[in-house]
């Protein structure tokens, strides 16, 4: 028998993956019902961040799963059959359960070891997430070098070393996103055991 995965989540979001079984749902869409379940006063950024950081854990875990919307450059999220068989712990998101902005305390000396590793894989979390998103502007540069060599064909050299060098660092973001993915699963499978 397969050992059970055990994920933390924030309960108004595995209430909304849940309710939406089988249906993509875009950031915009989730962080609406987040709202409405939470009664949630935040800050419309910093709540795409928290949500976005909860959804990587997920898909990086196969728990669910993210696809473009049609033609458009949106991600739609939808839960997997994994989602049915993990196991999960509820936590509220920091966000709240203060209704202050979140100042910064100072740590303590010793913290847990539970703690390190949570703080390891949000450093890890936050590092992948600014990764793919140079990864997906880098995409959309070279794509753009590909348009307009089409539209100015005499500036042929010039186009080709820019979209050379965007491949280039696209490339170089691939193997970033591809590292620190590695690292967060290592992170999550010793802290499960």
């Amino acid at each position: 028998m397969p050992n059970i995965k055990i994920i933390t989540i924030n309960p108004a979001i595995h209430q909304i993956l849940t309710e939406n079984k089988g249906n993509y749902l875009s950031i915009k869409e989730i962080k609406s019902k987040f709202v409405l379940i939470t009664n949630i006063q935040i800050n419309s950024d910093e709540l795409t961040k928290v949500i976005y950081r909860q959804l990587l854990r997920l898909v990086t875990n196969q728990i669910v799963e993210k696809q473009l919307f049609g033609n458009s450059k949106s991600l739609g999220y939808k839960s997997t059959k994994t989602f049915e068989l993990v196991e999960f712990k509820f936590k509220k998101l920091k966000v709240e359960s203060n209704t202050k902005p979140i100042e910064s305390k100072p740590k303590l000396p010793t913290p847990k070891s539970d703690d390190r590793a949570e703080e390891l894989l949000n450093r890890l979390t936050n590092q992948l997430t600014q990764h793919e998103v140079d990864f997906q502007s880098s995409i959309a540069e070279t794509q753009e070098y590909k348009r307009l060599f089409t539209i100015a064909p005499e500036m042929k050299n010039i186009l080709e070393t820019l979209f050379l060098e965007a491949r280039n660092k696209s490339n170089q973001l691939l193997g970033k996103i591809t590292a620190v993915k590695n690292i967060i699963e290592k992170v999550e499978l010793s802290n499960q055991s």
